[in-house]
């Protein structure tokens, strides 16, 4: 295959759409590459591969604070997310729950939101709670939010857009609390955890969840894994059937190199993770203040401290367009985003919009999440292509 031959160096912005292989990760899937055969089968070569992958999945759950059993490999975060409410949604409904009731937030990942319209035109009833104009959402107002009948509370920790950082080990308490003073399975909690490892704790019980959704290649593994993790009190139906592989909750020959892939960048990412935010908390709060300086009325989306320590995400007024202003800044040498990379062909980010606001905002935004290891130099590099976007004539 052939690579792109760049001729000056470039900046690679765009972190939270996906993130380079780390060197541990791609040692480890080499060595993984040995244990080939099939986890399912009973010869020795199949008993090896099956040993190899219920060893990465211990590793898993020592990181995550979890029993080996309730690590559930997926494809990505995407299917983790679909699983795990039809799961929860479908298991109510077949016991003869009636009126389930979910509630959410107004800046879940699409896959969330998407996924729930779908249950919504079943008759599902769901409760979406906006956050404040700094992207973080209360914990008071999702517990209010929550009836007799409400089967599932899912909220994201970090926000993929505006990487602001929600108060989800608040919501799990709260939710605990609740089902101990009325003796009752539900409301099920669940946390989109996708854009947190490389820097925050996901051991799941710090964040009082019943289940979380991890995804590989957004702490520096490979494209194709994920993790659903969920505590064994949990009742859930497979999204798919046909297999007994994973314990029968998902059916599809396992590989025993993407998992070692997946074990090996959470164990990176978490272990690393302390340093990497500092780092990179400094380098995003001195990028804040080049850009308030040097563009005039440019805006900040999100709070400034609560939130991931390498997200940018800027609303620049009088943008000709804001695809067009990727494509600039790729010709400058800077790989960035307008918000989510899952949401090709929306006009604005429903994200930004959902911080209320001047509403070119929503229209006129672009992400920016750095490098761990971007510099200062960098950030002056990308604050002066920013200053030469073009602009719509006044």
């Amino acid at each position: 295959m052939r690579l792109p031959l760049f001729k000056k160096r470039r900046i690679y912005a765009d972190w939270a759409a996906t993130t380079p292989l780390h060197p541990k990760v791609s040692r480890e899937m080499r060595c993984a590459q040995k244990a080939w055969a099939n986890p399912s089968a009973i010869h020795a070569e199949g008993v090896e591969a099956k040993k190899a992958l219920e060893d990465t999945r211990a590793k898993c759950a020592r990181l995550l604070g979890v029993r080996p059993e309730e690590v559930c490999f997926t494809s990505g975060g995407t299917e983790a997310n679909a699983t795990i409410i039809q799961g929860v949604l479908r298991t109510k409904i077949e016991n003869g729950g009636k009126d389930i009731h979910v509630v959410t937030t107004t800046i879940e990942h699409s896959s969330i939101l998407e996924t729930l319209r779908l249950f919504e035109s079943r008759g599902v009833k769901v409760s979406y709670v906006a956050p404040d104009k700094d992207g973080i959402v209360s914990a008071q107002e999702v517990v209010k939010a929550i009836r007799p009948e409400t089967a599932l509370v899912t909220a994201m920790f970090a926000n993929n857009e505006i990487g602001t950082i929600q108060p989800i080990s608040k919501i799990g308490a709260a939710i605990r609390k609740m089902r101990a003073e009325t003796m009752s399975d539900y409301p099920v909690f669940h946390t989109d955890a996708s854009q947190a490892p490389l820097w925050l704790s996901v051991e799941i019980e710090g964040l009082r969840a019943d289940a979380m959704t991890l995804d590989a290649h957004k702490m520096q593994g490979p494209k194709g894994v994920g993790a659903l993790v969920v505590r064994a009190r949990v009742a859930w139906e497979p999204l798919m059937v046909g297999g007994g592989q994973e314990r029968g909750k998902r059916p599809t020959t396992e590989s025993v190199e993407l998992a070692a892939g997946f074990a090996e960048a959470l164990s990176v990412a978490q272990e690393e993770r302390g340093p990497r935010a500092k780092r990179a908390a400094g380098i995003r709060d001195y990028s804040f203040d080049r850009i308030l300086r040097g563009i005039p009325d440019a805006v900040i989306n999100g709070s400034l401290d609560k939130r991931l320590p390498n997200n940018i995400n800027v609303s620049i007024p009088d943008l000709s367009d804001p695809e067009l202003a990727v494509l600039f800044l790729d010709r400058e040498g800077v790989a960035c985003s307008t918000k989510s990379s899952c949401l090709k062909g929306e006009e604005d980010s429903y994200v930004v919009k959902a911080l209320g606001g001047e509403g070119w905002r929503a229209k006129n935004t672009l992400r920016l999440t750095l490098s761990p290891d971007a510099s200062r130099r960098d950030v002056d590099v990308i604050v002066e292509a920013l200053k030469k976007l073009p602009k719509q004539p006044k």
